[in-house]
């Protein structure tokens, strides 16, 4: 049974603002529980995954640490203008009426990999579908949606309608990642996939079709075709010559498991660690918190 002064609070809102209140409780207590499992599961991949240096690391599934380098060149965050190798951004308009707080318009990140350095060798850090924690951000507010200023502050202005968030790794920032770690290979299956891009390109330029077709009668006869094979695969054996001269760098990414989290940090992993703790802790907390309200309010509206 519900506590009196729990009924008494309930009895005394109208049907709208509680079935708006139950309802919120009981969508968000499972979303809690939901947010609090996956921070309790990353904490434990990170505690029980040994750290692996590149240059000897298995394929699948590894943990790696060491420093973030830029992957053909360096990026600018698009708020700030600062040089970095990858890059969070997202600006966010003050609400009025009954939408106050903040509401994202716009947001994105970086399109492309960064490098990792471990001292051992390099690999590519693919950080589509990851959970990222960066210690480096700015975060300011100003009065137009695009920032005026390449010198952000830490202090918000009341008045101020937007707000801006850029994260970025840096080059030299210390890295912690979870990941999956292949290695691409490369042989006759490359070259074989590199002939086949070949020849459909050349099949839908009328150019190149005009020079397989030698005989010049309109059509491609089994025997020109022939010869146009042999021309890719000929230009595919000579890339192949020209790209194994290039060290392969092996690439970190998504494992598409949730049970593998793919994470991205530039926190030690004993600080990451202890933010996931206290994450989990906290989401599990609300979750009872939110889960007893529901189930107290339900009583106290439907006779408990």
């Amino acid at each position: 049974m519900a506590p009196q002064w729990v009924h008494d609070l309930v009895l005394g809102l109208d049907p709208a603002p509680f079935w708006f209140l139950f309802g919120t409780l009981a969508i968000g207590a499972p979303l809690l529980l939901y947010r609090g499992s996956q921070a309790f599961w990353r904490l434990r991949t990170i505690t029980d995954t040994p750290t692996a240096r590149i240059q000897s690391a298995p394929q699948g599934y590894v943990e790696l640490a060491g420093l973030a380098r830029p992957h053909l060149g360096q990026v600018q965050g698009p708020l700030t203008g600062r040089p970095c190798v990858w890059y969070r951004y997202r600006i966010e308009e003050r609400g009025s009426g009954r939408n106050k707080g903040w509401h994202r318009i716009e947001g994105g990140e970086s399109p492309g990999p960064f490098q990792l350095d471990d001292g051992s060798g390099q690999c590519l850090v693919d950080p589509t579908g990851a959970y990222v924690r960066l210690r480096r951000a700015d975060r300011w507010t100003g009065p137009h949606r695009s920032p005026r200023s390449v010198t952000p502050t830490k202090w918000y202005q009341a008045s101020d309608q937007y707000r801006y968030v850029e994260e970025r790794i840096d080059d030299g920032d210390p890295l912690y990642c979870l990941g999956r770690f292949e290695t691409p290979l490369r042989g006759p299956a490359e070259r074989d996939q590199l002939q086949r891009a070949l020849l459909k390109v050349w099949k839908q330029d009328p150019a190149r079709l005009a020079r397989i077709d030698t005989n010049g009668d309109g059509t491609i006869s089994q025997e020109e075709w022939e010869q146009a094979r042999g021309a890719a695969a000929a230009l595919a054996e000579r890339a192949e010559i020209k790209l194994s001269a290039a060290p392969v760098l092996a690439r970190l990414a998504a494992t598409g498991d949730e049970r593998q989290p793919f994470v991205i940090s530039t926190y030690a992993e004993e600080d990451l660690a202890a933010t996931l703790r206290w994450q989990a802790l906290g989401y599990n907390a609300a979750f009872v918190a939110a889960a007893v309200a529901a189930v107290l309010a339900g009583l106290a509206r439907f006779g408990g």
